[in-house]
């Protein structure tokens, strides 16, 4: 009887601790016209949550932490950002419906949330992508270093696990590009296997911008499964 007590105490407990954990955030998304807009991602930082709104323009994401920031993107009318203060519903409307990215990219394009510290704002930019999906059997990858060099064209690894983006222009070039892992800045992608990952994309140039400096030898973006 005791033991049943404790046990159930101990998951009563659990699930408190759980439910405190994690935040849930709704919202709508419409446009100047106050019409729902269907389709639209949601951003949590620079991670994209795979959430995208209703046809009634509503969403609802969960977060086990507080994003600095919430963003919403749609390729006809672009990208708005809020900056999270903790709030459970967030409401977007486009006013005048044109691209924050300045560029109109099309339903079937991939992106990128960043911030560009030069105009001190969020941006969203176009990327090349690997999906998991397009490979055939993600065991025969020893490395993660072994699937970038087999699945990235314009991305060159040495012998010694040196990694290089062609066509980037720095005076660091002796450096590996930045990475980042599920929107997070990491020293090193040692750690990650080949079989647990989702996604690999490249940033250079002006889509690298919006890591400031530190992504003037290109970034590599990595997506893990959840």
């Amino acid at each position: 009887m005791k033991i049943s007590s404790v046990y159930i105490i101990a998951t009563i407990l659990f699930s408190s601790v759980s439910l405190l954990a994690q935040h849930k955030i709704s919202g709508t998304v419409s446009n100047n016209k106050d019409k729902p807009i269907a389709g639209a991602q949601i951003f949590l930082d620079s991670v994209n949550t795979n959430v995208k709104t209703n046809k009634n323009g509503e969403y609802q994401v969960f977060t086990m932490g507080d994003p600095k920031a919430i963003h919403v993107y749609t390729p006809k009318y672009g990208l708005l950002s809020h900056d999270y203060q903790g709030e459970q519903k967030v409401d977007f409307v486009y006013i005048d419906g044109r691209l924050s990215s300045g560029e109109r990219l099309s339903n079937k394009d991939k992106i990128s949330i960043g911030y560009d510290e030069e105009d001190e704002k969020y941006i969203a930019v176009k990327i090349d992508v690997v999906d998991a999906e397009e490979r055939i059997d993600a065991t025969r990858f020893l490395s993660i270093y072994d699937l970038i060099r087999d699945r990235l064209p314009g991305v060159r690894v040495s012998s010694d696990n040196k990694i290089t983006i062609r066509g980037v222009n720095s005076l660091i070039s002796a450096q590996d590009p930045l990475f980042v892992v599920d929107g997070n800045v990491v020293s090193s992608i040692d750690y990650i296997l080949p079989v647990d990952v989702d996604k690999i994309s490249v940033l250079k140039g002006s889509e690298a911008s919006i890591y400031g400096s530190r992504g003037a030898n290109g970034v590599i973006l990595i997506k893990t499964k959840k």
